[in-house]
């Protein structure tokens, strides 16, 4: 199913110098360009709605980003790079690191990041926002027959602008340059050894600005802990 609807606002922060600080820089979302000379070729969007606003939400659940990025290895071969990532809390809930990506492997990543949130529980998810752009593996009607079949709501950046989907873009850019910069990778096997261990490190250790300087884990288990506090 798709939606209208408007993004709430989040305040935005820069990266504090010396730490592999994730950035919300980029999370306004801007209007879709103009189509007059534009040589990019012409892809179909889904039904859906423009983005007004920024991507972050307050309330971990509610909306959840997904992307992909590529990275080149010293051996020049191509690895693609996609998460997903909650808009609240900034989580990586679920990844996949693969020469290629498909639709299915999306299918796939979505109910990983199902599990890995509710458990047995998937329907309390019914109403969760899953924001993409419209790639060919988002756009896909496998995966959007997914989306309906869990009662999710498909939400699609304009096309050719990248930047509505600025929360997980930004993950990219600093996944890249706090950790990818640092340790270049020749191998898929090096690939496959190192990244697991950067989100996990991003998720558990590396300061937010946009978390009161927490890490995501940190952040969602204060959450957590507060909104059980609220109901006893």
């Amino acid at each position: 199913m798709s939606a209208q609807l408007r993004l709430s606002a989040h305040p935005c922060a820069a990266r504090t110098p010396g730490h592999p600080l994730q950035s919300q820089d980029g999370l306004s979302t801007p209007q879709t360009p103009s189509l007059a000379g534009s040589s990019h070729r012409h892809r179909t969007q889904r039904p859906g709605r423009p983005h007004e606003g920024k991507v972050a939400v307050l309330q971990s659940n509610q909306r959840w980003a997904c992307d992909i990025t590529t990275f080149k290895l010293w051996s020049g071969q191509k690895l693609r790079l996609a998460v997903i990532i909650d808009c609240a809390d900034r989580m990586v809930m679920a990844w996949k690191l693969q020469v290629r990506l498909t639709a299915l492997d999306v299918c796939e990543l979505l109910h990983e990041a199902l599990f890995q949130r509710f458990a047995q529980q998937i329907h309390q998810a019914r109403g969760l926002e899953f924001l993409t752009d419209n790639g060919p593996e988002f756009i896909s009607d496998q995966l959007q027959q997914l989306l309906t079949r869990l009662g999710l709501i498909a939400c699609h950046t304009p096309c050719r602008s990248p930047q509505s989907n600025g929360l997980v873009e930004s993950f990219f850019g600093s996944f890249k340059r706090d950790y990818l910069s640092h340790q270049p990778l020749e191998t898929l096997a090096e690939a496959m050894k190192h990244v697991p261990a950067w989100i996990t490190h991003y998720n558990e250790v590396a300061p937010h600005s946009a978390l009161a300087m927490l890490s995501p884990a940190t952040f969602d288990q204060q959450s957590l802990t507060k909104s059980h506090a609220k109901t006893t």
